[in-house]
């Protein structure tokens, strides 16, 4: 594959398309929200996301995240869940695990974020902001896996990737 050179750094051709992951492991505090939080948005506009669709990719994933905090680990910060970036030709991909207590996806969704009541409207943020969100177990592992659109696979290509 050809390389292209710049002052400090030696980066694959952009002329065939590369996707580009990253992955944290944080503690289960919420403290660490403002790290994830700062990941991803340094992800998604590296990898060419526009201003509203990145906005949309950060808020689910801090919701996600919250929500695995407070209710999976019951607020206790000693535990871990990981962040994982996953560039696809039409957007992103963003999969959180945790090995707190199950999630039932089969709940029935919480109402519009306008009902009095408290809480409960973290879900129905991710589900409205993101294309795609899928919950599942895997033995004593939670992941959620959440998917944005964020461009047509013929104009993917990707952000600059540094270059």
């Amino acid at each position: 594959m050809p390389l292209k050179h710049s002052s400090q750094y030696v980066f694959p051709s952009t002329d065939s398309w590369m996707p580009v992951e990253v992955q944290i492991v944080v503690a289960s505090d919420p403290r660490c929200l403002r790290l994830i939080r700062r990941l991803v948005a340094e992800y998604v506009e590296m990898v060419g996301c526009d201003p509203t669709a990145a906005s949309e990719v950060i808020l689910a994933v801090s919701e996600a995240a919250s929500n695995i905090i407070q209710h999976s680990y019951k607020g206790d910060p000693g535990q871990k869940l990981s962040v994982h970036c996953r560039e696809l030709e039409d957007g992103v991909e963003i999969e959180i695990r945790d090995n707190g207590e199950p999630f039932d996806p089969h709940q029935p969704p919480p109402g519009p974020p306008d009902e009095l009541r408290a809480g409960g409207r973290g879900v129905y943020l991710m589900q409205t902001v993101m294309d795609e969100i899928e919950y599942r177990r895997e033995g004593t592992t939670n992941c959620v896996r959440m998917r944005k659109c964020t461009r047509t696979p013929a104009a993917s290509g990707g952000g600059d990737h540094g270059n």
